[in-house]
């Protein structure tokens, strides 16, 4: 009789163990199986990713617009993965531009599980994933701000060697050069530094090769964010002319210098003693003219010798600017003051920076 109800107990506990190690069983199948499921699953998203960033920069670039870009994104997507989706909006800098920028997508999609509902776990589970493509010129000059600073006319950073008789600028230095234009036609009055606006498309501009149209506000701010697609070399050297660029852009240029606030920029610094008048004749400063040989002349292209490397701290207006940059202005709502800290030269110019193969046109990348 006992021998009968101890053979009862063992069936009931090989019953429990077999249930434990079925439990187990299923959810190492659930681990392998499922876990193998999902990883598919997430690489076919991240190459649908991958494929769709590159195909909204392609569309960018193209000139397409936002809806086309974004268009072209879900399709190839979805040509990749078919249940792929947008889990959020694309995320386009400085916009859907074809100067250039960079677009990051983010699409997802769902994978059933075979084993994981028998043992708790929820069906489908949602994949995601993102991907950060850049477009632009086939090699361009990042970062470059767009405004003239002139050669040995700055107060207390000349470009390239720093003030005359003294040791070299060290890494870091403060710069403030000013800037007002609120008497233009006194050219002593104007700036100490010069830095008005150039238009970097007319880069290599032949000395009696005309100039004309203005520089808009989102070339300006694509140029200083994004950068310049193409290159700004100096070739053949000493210098590179380029045209003078015109059109107002007011506090718009001064937002976005400040947008970089702890970033290098580029700035092109000009020789004045080659810089020229319209019919492509010297049109140099009074100082560097003494006799007046040049005459009255309204510069037209600039001499480039390099870049400028500087660290954006601020741009001042106002009495700040008086304060900052110690001008006193008749008028101290057109005074500007560039803060910058000295980050060194750059002779030659700017070589294209994106690392990408060159497409003829432009170039897109992906870069995360």
């Amino acid at each position: 009789m006992r021998m009968r109800q101890r053979l009862d107990e063992e069936s009931g506990a090989t019953a429990v163990m077999v249930a434990l190690l079925l439990f187990v069983l299923i959810g190492m199948l659930a681990m392998t199986v499922d876990g193998g499921l999902l990883w598919t699953k997430y690489r076919g998203i991240r190459t649908a990713n991958d494929a769709a960033a590159l195909a909204a920069a392609y569309s960018c670039a193209t000139g397409e617009g936002l809806a086309g870009a974004d268009a072209s994104a879900a399709s190839i997507a979805q040509s990749n993965v078919s249940d792929a989706v947008a889990t959020q909006p694309s995320d386009y800098s400085p916009g859907c531009v074809v100067e250039g920028g960079q677009v990051t997508v983010y699409f997802g999609g769902e994978q059933s599980l075979m084993f994981g509902p028998a043992i708790g776990v929820s069906s489908p589970k949602p994949v995601a994933a993102s991907a950060t493509a850049l477009w632009g010129g086939a090699g361009g000059a990042s970062n470059v701000a767009p405004l003239m600073l002139s050669l040995d006319r700055l107060s207390d950073c000349d470009i390239p060697d720093g003030p005359p008789g003294g040791p070299p600028l060290p890494d870091g230095a403060p710069c403030y050069f000013w800037w007002d234009n609120g008497t233009p036609n006194d050219t002593d009055a104007l700036t100490n530094a010069e830095w008005g606006l150039v238009d970097l498309t007319t880069w290599g501009v032949d000395a009696f090769g005309s100039c004309g149209g203005n520089v808009s506000q989102n070339d300006v701010g694509t140029w200083i964010d994004v950068g310049y697609p193409g290159s700004l070399l100096i070739d053949p050297p000493p210098f590179a002319y380029v045209c003078r660029g015109s059109g107002f852009q007011g506090n718009a240029l001064n937002n976005d210098v400040n947008a970089e606030a702890g970033q290098k920029l580029y700035f092109p610094v000009n020789d004045p003693s080659q810089q020229l008048g319209p019919n492509g004749a010297l049109c140099r400063p009074d100082e560097l003219d003494p006799q007046n040989v040049d005459g009255d002349c309204t510069v037209q292209k600039y001499a480039m010798i390099g870049f400028a490397v500087l660290e954006v701290v601020r741009v001042w207006t106002g009495q700040d600017a008086q304060d900052m940059c110690g001008q006193v202005s008749t008028n101290n709502g057109s005074l500007r003051c560039l803060h910058v800290l000295w980050r060194g030269f750059q002779p030659g110019g700017l070589s294209p920076s994106l690392n990408v193969p060159n497409l003829g046109l432009f170039a897109v990348a992906l870069t995360g």
